[in-house]
């Protein structure tokens, strides 16, 4: 085989000024050098547990309640508008309405907001404080310094998000509050990297985690960690954050954490399988809020079939929306039946419209627009919102 000739590049770069390639390799070191601190996995702030609280058994009744979040971001948006409606409308909070609530990405967020509880034992946020903070707050965690993007080459380089940004604002809003605390069961998705595992922050089972294939199931105390560690581990897009080390409370158990969008984007099937392990033979209403459907992918490189050569972020955006029609098509399936254990799936979702912005972009116009969008799925889905909120509202001795 023939050797290219480089002849004409060496005598090329040899005219060049001695200064201009020592300033080349200088911002080409710098470049690699801050692409590989940020790539590093980032450690959570250690602090002092307190006392925890015994945990609260929960009678479902004839049904299982199950609510579901799926990760989207921003668009997170339309499932808050969703239990906004049914909150109002059955004049009790999200946490009275559920024996069990799962979130995936920001969907993790949204279920750790609405069952923190203040110290009488009340939610501190309402679906509808929601509305107004969870905006703001998510935005927070998105934002970067003015060079990050150029240093990271838009995220080709390093994560297009600072995970210590992440963590600091999470850690804010969510104070010293503690995962065994939560007003109802709780579970929270992410993958640990160290174990190679999905695992499952559970507010009352402490942390289980389960491997595909395999029958072990590891399960310690309840409410052993910070919620905010499990939100800030349950949150981690792998395609936009560098991991987080999450320790639990007694700093002994620590793993490398990133979120579960690649596997449960849309987190029903996952809620169902921890549903028949703490309610066992009792069938289940699943209640699952999307976050949108029918965005416009990017423009594909026809060569290529990726609009930038198989980013991370497309990547993960395609095993996503892969995870969220498979669910939906079993869960239908197993409703189907009849006989099994899920006696209804409710699936609330809207389409996006063709001009939908990213679900990382937080600008007011496109905080405005899912707002918009978020009032339009409740007029388009109001009958079905009613019969929900009334079943959820009802005592377990008023359905029969």
């Amino acid at each position: 085989m023939r050797l290219p000739d480089f002849t004409r590049l060496t005598s090329s770069l040899a005219r060049l000024p001695l200064g201009f390639l020592a300033v080349v390799g200088i911002a080409v070191g710098l470049f690699w050098v801050y692409a590989r601190y940020q790539q590093k996995p980032v450690p959570q702030t250690r602090r002092e547990p307190a006392e925890l609280p015994a945990v609260r058994p929960r009678n479902p009744g004839k049904y299982v309640r199950i609510l579901s979040i799926d990760d989207g971001g921003m668009r997170s948006l339309l499932a808050l508008h969703c239990l906004d409606y049914m909150e109002k409308r059955s004049g009790r909070p999200a946490s009275d309405l559920f024996d069990i609530m799962v979130g995936t990405g920001s969907g993790a967020f949204v279920v750790a907001a609405l069952t923190t509880p203040r110290t009488d034992g009340t939610p501190k946020f309402s679906a509808a404080d929601l509305i107004e903070e969870f905006p703001k707050v998510w935005a927070k965690t998105l934002d970067t310094p003015l060079l990050h993007p150029i240093l990271s080459m838009d995220g080709r380089l390093a994560p297009k998000y600072l995970t210590r940004q992440r963590q600091s604002v999470i850690q804010e809003f969510f104070g010293e509050a503690r995962l065994g605390e939560a007003l109802t069961a709780v579970i929270l998705p992410a993958f640990s990297l160290t174990e190679q595992v999905p695992f499952l922050f559970a507010s009352d089972m402490g942390k289980s985690t389960a491997s595909s294939g395999g029958s072990a199931r590891s399960v310690t105390e309840a409410g052993d960690y910070f919620l905010s560690d499990a939100v800030c581990a349950a949150t981690c897009n792998p395609a936009l954050f560098a991991p987080s080390w999450i320790a639990d409370l007694s700093g002994q158990q620590k793993s490398l954490m990133t979120g579960a969008e690649t596997y449960a984007s849309n987190p029903s099937l996952l809620a169902l399988g921890e549903a028949l392990l703490r309610f066992p033979g009792q069938r289940c209403v699943i209640i699952s809020l999307g976050s949108g459907v029918g965005a416009p992918p990017p423009a594909p490189d026809p060569r290529t079939g990726w609009s930038k050569f198989g980013a991370p972020e497309e990547i993960v955006q395609a095993a996503s929306s892969a995870s969220q029609l498979v669910t939906a098509q079993i869960l239908s399936t197993i409703h189907r039946f009849g006989a099994g254990p899920v006696a209804a799936y409710v699936r609330l979702d809207s389409p996006l419209p063709a001009d939908a912005l990213p679900e990382d972009d937080f600008s007011g116009k496109n905080i405005s627009a899912l707002k918009a969008l978020g009032k339009k799925l409740i007029t388009d889905k109001t009958a079905t919102l009613d019969r929900t909120a009334d079943f959820l509202g009802a005592s377990p001795e008023e359905i029969r």
